[in-house]
């Protein structure tokens, strides 16, 4: 095994990291106690004042969203077992590497987490303990004989998120290649993945259920609007209500995204987050319609954003809205989680107003 990767090296990495977030006046003492029915490490926390924190340490080789909850009853089963019932205790993964996904779903267990990229969350009430540290969002490990699919990159994994946020429910492999058009190995890989971070439930092989908002923030880890798009930043020197109506009568295959197409989306009357202060036009032809827009190119003061799309699925997927051809839902949030500007804040406001209609889009 790689150095580094021995449960013995884990404890002592995730040991040596609490030891540098605490103040020297703490003391940790670790034991390990290897069976099946207790954690991989008890450590134990000494604040200045005698009082004192036993936390579980639980090791696992490749954390995923999916196996979090087996982990979180493990320690529940700890939890009932330990015999230091007059201390507070609480619980930390620890791994080579916790996915922000992963993390995710460790949080919503209560379960702090850390690995050796430098990722840690401890959280103790009693006495009060709060270490947050931000490592790496991708793994640096790469097992040759792991052939799962990792990464969402790429046309025929878009295809696949946008269309679970939009199609009837249960569908299959076979199926969803087929309405998507990908190929039945690309479907089954991708449906695998997703299954693995705990964003889809599946039963008999069949998706069942879609977590709509945890799809595309799993999505939006491996794409972004600025990188998987060709982008050009141009100015429309005539405003943005002269490029807004001008772009019905365009001789060009355009569709609205990022906060114009939010707009589109939210219910009547309710007053977008901020203010609009750019378009963000996806273009099957860029260059002609600039030429059509009167729009140059600009290093600085950029308002309208014309992008040539990863795939042809964006044009594909959208539908009309006031004239204009919009994005669809799960392509505009991408758009705005991964834009810049505000546009975390629109892409909030966007994903409780699909919530309101679809529940689907709360989780």
């Amino acid at each position: 095994m790689e150095h580094g990767t021995t449960e013995a090296e884990l404890l002592r990495a995730a040991v040596l990291a609490i030891r540098s977030a605490l103040p020297s006046t703490w003391s940790l003492s670790l034991d390990q106690a290897p069976g099946a029915y207790v954690p991989d490490g008890l450590l134990t926390l000494g604040a200045p004042d005698g009082a004192s924190v036993l936390v579980l340490l639980q090791c696992k080789a490749v954390p995923t969203p999916r196996n979090v909850e087996t982990v979180a009853r493990q320690v529940e089963r700890y939890l009932d077992m330990t015999p230091h019932s007059d201390m507070a205790v609480g619980a930390m993964l620890v791994s080579r590497f916790v996915s922000p996904t992963t993390r995710a779903q460790l949080e919503k267990h209560g379960l702090g987490w850390f690995d050796t990229t430098g990722n840690m969350r401890l959280r103790l009430d009693r006495p009060a303990v709060f270490v947050d540290r931000a490592g790496a969002d991708r793994s640096g490990f790469r097992d040759p004989e792991d052939r799962l699919l990792k990464s969402l990159r790429g046309p025929g994994a878009a295809r696949i998120v946008l269309e679970l946020c939009e199609t009837s429910l249960p569908v299959g492999v076979r199926d969803l290649a087929a309405r998507v058009g990908v190929s039945v190995s690309t479907s089954a890989r991708v449906l695998g993945l997703l299954n693995r971070e705990a964003v889809i439930e599946r039963t008999d092989g069949a998706v069942t259920s879609v977590h709509k908002r945890a799809l595309v923030e799993r999505w939006t880890q491996d794409y972004t609007v600025m990188a998987s798009n060709e982008v050009i930043a141009t100015l429309d020197p005539r405003g943005l209500d002269h490029a807004l109506k001008t772009l019905p009568s365009v001789d060009n295959r355009v569709v609205v995204t990022g906060s114009a197409a939010t707009r589109a989306y939210l219910p009547e009357g309710m007053t977008p987050v901020s203010p609009l202060v750019s378009l963000s036009l996806y273009a099957e032809d860029p260059i002609g319609l600039m030429e059509q827009l009167g729009l140059r190119t600009v290093e600085r003061g950029t308002n309208v954003f014309v992008l040539r799309a990863y795939d042809h699925v964006v044009h594909e997927t959208s539908r009309s809205v006031a004239d204009m051809k919009v994005a669809a839902p799960a392509q505009v949030v991408a758009d705005l989680l991964t834009g810049p500007g505000r546009s975390s804040e629109e892409a909030e406001q966007l994903l409780s107003a699909l919530a309101a209609n679809d529940p689907d889009w709360q989780s």
